[in-house]
Parts: C-alpha cells; sequence; structure tokens
C-alpha cells in the first residue's frame, strides 16, 4: 500500500502558486549569458518522491564516481557530455552512447547546468536555421510541451512553457497545466536493469548497460501537468517538479503522477 506523504498531498498548491517574476526568453537567456562554461565536475546528492503507477518511491543517492566517456559508470558525479553541432533526428550510433552518459536530472532527464554555451544553439540545415536538439532550452522546452505544434485538445492553448527570473540570481522554466508525454527515468530503481526497448523484431529487450540509454516500459505519462525546473544563479539543477492537474493520491493511472527531487553539489 501507498503511504502518503504531506509534502506530495501539498505540492500541487505549491507549483500553481502565482508569481511575479515572469520574464521573457530574452530576459531569460540574458541572465543565462552571464554563466560562463566552466570544467567543474561536482559530486551532487538527489533526494526525490515520486508517486506514479500506483508506486510510490522516496529516494536519497549521492553521486561521487568518476564518470566515463566510454562506458556506463553507477553513481558517477556531474559529467557535462557533450554538445553536438549536427543535432537532428538522428545522431551517429557512436555519438548516442556519448550523449547518454551526460549527467541528467533524476526522474524527467532534464539538463543538471545551463550555461552560455549550452542553453541555446541554433543550427543549419539547407537555408533554415533551427534550433539545435541537443540544446538545454530544446531539452527542456520538449519536457515541459511534448505535444507543440499538435492539433485539439492535445494542445491546449495553455501548452507553452514559461520563463521566471527568481530573487536570489537563479531562474525557472516550467509550464502550467501543458499537456506533455515524458518518459520517467530511474523508476522502479536506479540503475534499473528491468528496463525493457524495443527491438525491430518486435517486442522488448533487456537494457544494455554498455548502451545507457533511457530505456522505457511502462514508464510513460501522458497528462495535463503543473511542470517546474528550478537552477541556481550559477546555473546548476537545484529542483524539478511535476504533478498532474487532477492530482489525487489515492487513484492509481498512468495519467496521476507527483514527482519532486532536490539536488545539492559539492565541489572538490
Amino acid at each position: 500500500m501507498k503511504k502518503p506523504l504531506l509534502t506530495l498531498l501539498v505540492l500541487p498548491i505549491m507549483l500553481t502558486s502565482c508569481s511575479t517574476n515572469r520574464s521573457s526568453f530574452d530576459a531569460l537567456k540574458a541572465r543565462i549569458d552571464t554563466i560562463e562554461d566552466s570544467a567543474v565536475y561536482p559530486y551532487y546528492k538527489v533526494i526525490g518522491s515520486i508517486d506514479f503507477n500506483n508506486e510510490y518511491m522516496e529516494v536519497e543517492y549521492i553521486f561521487k564516481e568518476t564518470p566515463k566517456l566510454d562506458t556506463f559508470v553507477p553513481f558517477a558525479r556531474y559529467n557535462d557530455g557533450f554538445y553536438n553541432e549536427t543535432a537532428d533526428n538522428m545522431m551517429a550510433e557512436e555519438d548516442v552512447v556519448i550523449f547518454g552518459m551526460a549527467s541528467h536530472s533524476y526522474w524527467l532527464r532534464a539538463p543538471m547546468r545551463l550555461n552560455k554555451e549550452n542553453f541555446y544553439k541554433e543550427m543549419q540545415v539547407g537555408s533554415a536555421t533551427i534550433e539545435n536538439k541537443s540544446c538545454g532550452h530544446y531539452i527542456l522546452q520538449h519536457i515541459i510541451t511534448s505535444y507543440l505544434g499538435e492539433t485539439g485538445s492535445t494542445n491546449p492553448s495553455k501548452n507553452q512553457c514559461y520563463y521566471e527570473l527568481l530573487a536570489d540570481g537563479g531562474f525557472a522554466i516550467g509550464g502550467d497545466k501543458v499537456h506533455t508525454k515524458v518518459n520517467i527515468d530511474n523508476f522502479p530503481l536506479y540503475p534499473d536493469e528491468n528496463y525493457f526497448r524495443p527491438v525491430e523484431e518486435g517486442g522488448y529487450g533487456e537494457w544494455d548497460p554498455d548502451d545507457p540509454l533511457p530505456l522505457y516500459y511502462k514508464n510513460t505519462v501522458n497528462a495535463k501537468v503543473n511542470i517546474r525546473f528550478e537552477y541556481n544563479k550559477d546555473g546548476w539543477l537545484v529542483k524539478e517538479s511535476m504533478t498532474s492537474v487532477d492530482y489525487n493520491f489515492n487513484v492509481a493511472s498512468t495519467s496521476q503522477v507527483s514527482l519532486e527531487a532536490v539536488y545539492s553539489y559539492q565541489f572538490e
């Protein structure tokens, strides 16, 4: 049986509270453009909780092992991966593996650090200039508004990101009552040897620790949610949260979800 948790029960109220610090994308980008890309790879700690698909979990992990670019290292400290100049719908196989090694947020695979080098990048495709799909803004926008561009009820008028400048110099990116389809990472375990992946022959194959991409089975949320990512003044993710608009702790459904994770860093 799931156990109720006060922080989960009050989370929807916290997420839907009004803010007076909403800003434009340009104002947000101007703030992030002041954050230099620096070669720092801190230990970090995650404390989180999730109620999803009739299962409730609490997690508390310290990530301090030395990361590698060519193999999966459980509980590896921060690793910034790489910026792919030519990312489009597909990446080269070897690039996909390396990209999968980059550190992401525990539940939603959001960028753990944003700075002027990785937040917003453009690329040329023929005569068109488009946003590069490996930059931080594109990844966050896709998590928050994956139905952007769709027609009908899957793309409500509120299906858009908001940007917020915080008083302490940090910033937030989120969405109010947005319709998204997103996969939950590290659920129900980290790392989850029970992950499944689709294979060409049909069905599912086992998760491969040498190819550590997010490989899910029944971990998809397809719902209208309140979602938010908060970063500190140095561009480090300090909190991620997402809660169904009609969240009810006693209802077991893949459209019912409430999760949050907070992050702290130790620079050594």
